[in-house]
């Protein structure tokens, strides 16, 4: 059952990649800037707990609980500090300078942040489902991949959903379409950016928590694991979180793949040469005319 085993791994890893690709993509439909912070919310979410848990002796919910505002109001404050600047000023920020910069300072802003509080070891929050790992037919799953693949495909329904089906998400593509038509015709447009972001934050927590009994987290980890998140919402044109998880769960599967029947060297390098051909090849079929503000 190697081949079956490969794919629970891909899936697995898939979806690490999904839920970075959702957060990105979400919030990149209503404000065209690119989240390049969201895997050291991810971060912030996991060793937030650990802290907690281990060395303060908290019960596992509340320390949840107190992560998870912790990072909404970081986001909430970010964004009204800095965000409403650069995009709700007299002299609004556009194209390649507000879809970047903005996100990278703050991911080297947390980085910082959480080197100080939490130092430069690889920590994890406690395991939500513990257990042996689930057998089944030669299979194996590891119950917190289980979760991890659960949260990638229940927020990846949820949003498309709420894209698709609601007036709130069809607010949120006029904001990131027209922003000064979204306004004429009575939108606030910051009100959605901001809550967008803040949700989008506390899902990469809740991920991020989620996750870290596989891999861990140390303070830099975030932003290495969010590339990854970048890349999947580059397949799904930075714009549609449905097709953000599909293409996530996909390059994880490859991944797996190559890594069982080639070597696992080849990995990263399989994955950066098929974004490089398609930004050469298709960059609209990605959205990276529009992330660029061509």
């Amino acid at each position: 059952m190697k081949l079956g085993n490969l794919i629970i791994a891909g899936l697995i890893t898939g979806s690490i990649y999904a839920v970075f690709a959702v957060c990105i993509a979400l919030w990149f439909r209503v404000s065209n800037i690119l989240n390049l912070a969201v895997g050291d919310f991810a971060m912030i979410g996991a060793l937030g707990v650990d802290s907690l848990v281990r060395i303060h002796h908290w019960p596992v919910a509340p320390a949840i609980v107190v992560t998870l505002l912790a990072a909404g109001a970081g986001a909430y404050l970010y964004d009204k500090v800095v965000l409403r600047l650069a995009q709700d000023g007299r002299r609004r920020q556009e194209g390649i300078v507000i879809t970047f910069f903005f996100t990278f300072a703050l991911s080297f802003f947390i980085e910082g942040l959480a080197e100080i509080m939490f130092g430069t070891n690889i920590y994890a929050a406690p395991n939500l489902w513990n257990g042996n790992s689930l057998s089944w037919g030669g299979l194996h799953f590891e119950r917190a991949g289980l979760l991890v693949l659960a949260c990638a495909v229940v927020s990846g329904i949820l949003f498309t959903a709420f894209i698709r089906y609601t007036l709130s998400g069809k607010a949120v593509e006029a904001s990131g379409e027209n922003y000064i038509g979204a306004r004429i015709v009575g939108i606030d447009t910051r009100r959605y950016r901001r809550n967008i972001f803040v949700v989008t934050g506390m899902l990469a927590a809740i991920f991020g928590i989620l996750q870290s009994p596989l891999t861990g987290y140390a303070f830099n980890t975030g932003s290495a694991i969010g590339l990854t998140g970048f890349i999947a919402a580059a397949y799904a044109g930075y714009q549609k979180p449905g097709r953000a998880v599909i293409a996530g769960v996909t390059i994880g599967v490859v991944e797996a793949l190559l890594a069982g029947y080639v070597s696992t060297q080849y990995n990263d390098t399989i994955l950066y040469a098929i974004l490089a051909a398609l930004v050469l090849l298709r960059p609209s079929a990605m959205g990276l005319d529009v992330a660029v503000g061509s």
